[in-house]
């Protein structure tokens, strides 16, 4: 006689807890808060509304996800699985933490020209060296 036993199937939960760590937003999410939720799909909205995404990407390997907000406000970020779980953090970003974001100075991009005049300058500035080095053994 065989006996059988009710199968329990337990739901994980899919946790996301936003972190500030200037100049970013980190978003952890975990099932049931242990088990990371790798590769999940991520969705951030902006403090300007809901119609488009500021920004969409996935979770790494461990579950975290990261963004640098460019306004204060409050900003929506949607963690989804896409196997049925998905969950919703809200984050209220303050005015002291953009203006921690460094404002990069644009620098024109290098031209191949450039590069390989600079690779010819040290190829020839090394090769000068060298020759005066085995002209002052060789007298």
């Amino acid at each position: 006689m065989w006996l059988t036993a009710p199968l329990c199937v337990v739901a994980h939960e899919l946790e996301a807890v936003a972190e500030m760590v200037p100049p970013a937003v980190v978003v952890r999410s975990a099932y049931a808060g242990r088990d990371p939720v790798p590769f999940a799909a991520v969705q951030v909205f902006g403090p300007q509304g809901d119609k488009q995404e500021f920004q969409t990407g996935r979770t790494d390997r461990r579950g975290v996800f990261s963004f640098v907000p460019d306004a204060a406000g409050g900003w929506r970020v949607v963690v989804d699985d896409e196997e049925g779980h998905r969950r919703e953090v809200r984050i209220e970003v303050p005015e002291r933490f953009v203006a921690t974001v460094p404002v990069q100075a644009s620098r024109a991009p290098v031209s191949r020209w450039e590069r390989a005049a600079v690779g010819l300058a040290l190829m020839f500035g090394a090769t000068g060296v060298l020759y005066g080095l085995k002209a002052r053994k060789a007298a």
